[in-house]
């Protein structure tokens, strides 16, 4: 539970913390943990999520740190990773790095905390994702050195290139070595644009924007009926929206509603990769075997970090 009112201090602080006696790796203990962090609007949040660091004492610098953006769970409160104690990615990561690596993996902006989870919004996953490392920082005996590495994959892959892109600004203290993104669910513009086919997708980014924006207007992009299958993404996670998505017989989506231009503005703003960041590489993953988000995603990308340099 979020306490009420949220203790005062800057974002990354560490609200609470709890041991998780069946989620560990051998030579590590895990961590449910809540911190603050800061809306879009600017107002204090609590975020909550995993985080994990070995028993033996660290290295004199600090331990290297890694954050996790982890990929599309859902919008709903019970979808969260640290709620479900499933996190793919936390896991991968754990294994390889459990005994030398403070880890952080974030639930994101909503995902288990009061208000709805902003989905592919940018810079409230870059945000989440970075306060969730400073947090980490606070737990007895973390001993958190200064360099961070940043993974993600899917919506993760989108949340890790942000995180990569405000890490500057919003942990200037941090040095980031690397950031991998995998299979980066980036192009939000391109989304917005096909939500009439890619339905399920396309209602969780309305919803996110929506969350993050609340006064753009919702019946400018979806349709009586549409509003109405939108509510689902509050009470189920990924698959339960993609079902009642599938199910409507009634055309979610009003004509051309998202070529208005706040819905197509806030679509495009979401893109990953429109800025240049620090001169740490960025390694981009994509597999033509996905089924999910497709590669035509990576190329602009590419094209845009590396115009940046």
């Amino acid at each position: 539970d979020v306490p009420d009112p949220l203790p005062k201090g800057p974002h990354g602080t560490l609200i609470r913390s709890q041991v998780m006696e069946d989620y560990t790796f051998t030579g590590a203990t895990t961590y449910r943990i809540m911190y603050l962090s800061e809306s879009i609007a600017g107002d204090p949040i609590a975020v909550t999520g995993l985080a994990s660091f070995s028993t033996a004492k660290a290295p004199k610098d600090g331990r290297p740190m890694i954050t996790i953006a982890h990929g599309t769970t859902g919008i709903a409160d019970q979808c969260a990773p640290s709620v479900t104690g499933r996190n793919a990615e936390m896991g991968l990561v754990e294994s390889a790095f459990s005994a030398k690596a403070l880890i952080a993996a974030t639930d994101y902006e909503g995902l288990g905390t009061p208000g709805r989870h902003p989905y592919l919004v940018g810079e409230s996953e870059g945000r989440s994702t970075i306060d969730a490392i400073l947090a980490a920082g606070q737990l007895p005996d973390a001993d958190p050195g200064t360099e961070l590495g940043i993974v993600g994959y899917s919506q993760g892959g989108h949340g890790a290139l942000w995180a990569n892109q405000v890490a500057a600004e919003w942990a200037p203290d941090l040095e980031v070595v690397g950031t991998f993104s995998g299979a980066p669910a980036s192009e939000i513009g391109v989304i917005i644009a096909a939500a009439s086919r890619v339905k399920g997708f396309g209602l969780m980014v309305i919803a996110g924007i929506k969350a993050a924006y609340p006064d753009v207007d919702v019946s400018e992009i979806l349709t009586p009926a549409g509003q109405k299958v939108l509510e689902s993404v509050d009470t189920g996670c990924a698959d339960g929206v993609f079902r009642a998505a599938a199910a409507s017989k009634e055309e979610l989506l009003t004509p051309n509603g998202s070529q208005s231009p706040d819905w197509a503005k806030l679509g495009v703003a979401q893109d990953a990769g429109t800025e240049k960041t620090n001169d740490a590489p960025i390694l981009l993953i994509h597999s033509d075997k996905h089924g999910t988000v497709p590669t035509l995603f990576i190329d602009p990308v590419e094209q845009r970090t590396c115009a940046h340099g």
